[in-house]
């Protein structure tokens, strides 16, 4: 199984997290591995809800801390919503992803071994409604 970084950064480069995704197909989209993050950052804070969430998206009801988005109640999040909120704001141009310095397209497929990173650019924080 492979493996590849995938750094989250402002448009104006700060660096606001990342998560090496791991288990993935020698190939796959770029749409697998987003679920695939997501799907474990969610199941890593489920496992002991706690006050704060890190992540790529940002649950409905937190607020963007330093350290991650800091729930106003620990409760278990729903990675089904996480994801759609990133697919939707990939859609409309709020997060943007980039491999070797090119955009790429959520059903492009990679080869993880031959990448170093996956890069997430935020216009803004990514928020599930209703997560």
């Amino acid at each position: 199984m492979a493996e590849i970084m995938m750094r989250d950064q402002s448009r104006a480069g700060h660096v606001l997290g990342g998560a090496r995704v791991a288990d993935l197909p020698d190939e796959v989209s770029i749409r697998d591995v987003v679920r695939t993050r997501i799907h474990g950052e969610v199941a890593a804070y489920n496992a002991g809800p706690g006050p704060v969430f890190c992540g790529l998206v940002q649950p409905a009801d937190a607020v963007r801390h330093s350290d991650g988005f800091r729930m106003r109640q620990p409760r278990p999040l729903d990675a089904e919503l996480l994801i759609a909120a990133a697919e939707e704001a990939i859609g409309l141009g709020m997060l943007w992803l980039r491999l070797d310095d090119r955009p790429v397209d959520l059903d492009e497929l990679i080869t993880p071994a031959d990448h170093d990173e996956l890069i997430a650019v935020l216009e803004r924080s990514v928020v599930a409604s209703g997560s």
